[in-house]
């Protein structure tokens, strides 16, 4: 019998404790999940975005505060008292908007699991692997969008010309982006498309045969990722590619 994505989730939670094979599968499930986590407030604007909205819990044994999220509603064995609320939020927007907070997993019970350094780290490479941001632009590390250079326009034809003979994309946007955390510079390859792995695969790899290193190239699917769709919107770039609307699947 098929299980649901929630009952997976809760399946790989319950063993994730046994072994470092057993934390790796849940984790790397955890990392394209929502979970459901606890509001202050009802979700707005602002500051009552859910990410911004977190209630936090403190641990009796040693004071460390920590966001306690949860596989399903029912891990929760009682009504938040008003006006606060629970909600399902996708994991990797926490950690991109929480950076290194601490989270613990269904903290009331016998099988918590607590996402400490090492277990964020995993899940970052894991949504990475699947051509997701883990990290949004904030004051203390602002993100720079800029068009690539004319270097990059064998690349932009290679992908061009991939896009024409399978119809397969309809709107792409090549750029360089840079991360003030790091000061690390990225080529950004964002697709008006749904996520999808192979998809992303098979372009970088397009990408690296024309002339880009692996290390410094990405794909990111902009209707997920809100950031790269307001950078693109404030720096004014128009698409390098756009299928005409008559030829679009």
């Amino acid at each position: 019998m098929a299980h649901t994505e929630e009952e997976r989730l809760e399946s790989l939670w319950l063993h994730a404790n046994r072994n470092a094979h057993a934390e790796a599968a849940f984790l790397r499930e955890l990392s394209h999940q929502r979970v459901v986590v606890i509001l202050r407030q009802a979700p707005g604007p602002g500051e009552a975005t859910p990410e911004r909205n977190l209630v936090q819990w403190r641990r009796e044994t040693d004071g460390t505060a920590f966001v306690p999220i949860f596989t399903r509603a029912m891990r929760l064995p009682f009504a938040p008292p008003t006006p606060a609320q629970l909600a399902r939020v996708p994991m990797r927007v926490l950690l991109a908007a929480l950076g290194d907070q601490t989270y613990i997993v269904n903290p009331l019970s016998e099988a918590s699991f607590e996402l400490q350094a090492a277990e964020r780290i995993l899940l970052r490479r894991y949504i990475a692997e699947a051509h997701y941001d883990a990290e949004w632009p904030s004051r203390h590390a602002p993100w720079i969008f800029r068009l690539p250079d004319d270097a990059l326009f064998p690349v932009a034809v290679k992908l061009a010309e991939w896009f024409n003979a399978t119809g397969r994309v309809n709107q792409a946007f090549l750029y360089e982006l840079t991360r003030g955390k790091e000061s690390r510079t990225e080529i950004v390859l964002g697709l008006n498309e749904p996520p999808d792995k192979v998809l992303a695969d098979t372009l970088t790899e397009i990408a690296i045969q024309s002339g880009v290193k692996a290390t410094f190239f990405i794909v990111r699917f902009l209707p997920d990722e809100p950031s790269h769709r307001e950078g693109i919107l404030q720096a004014g770039f128009t698409p390098f590619y756009q299928r005409p609307m008559s030829l679009r699947h």
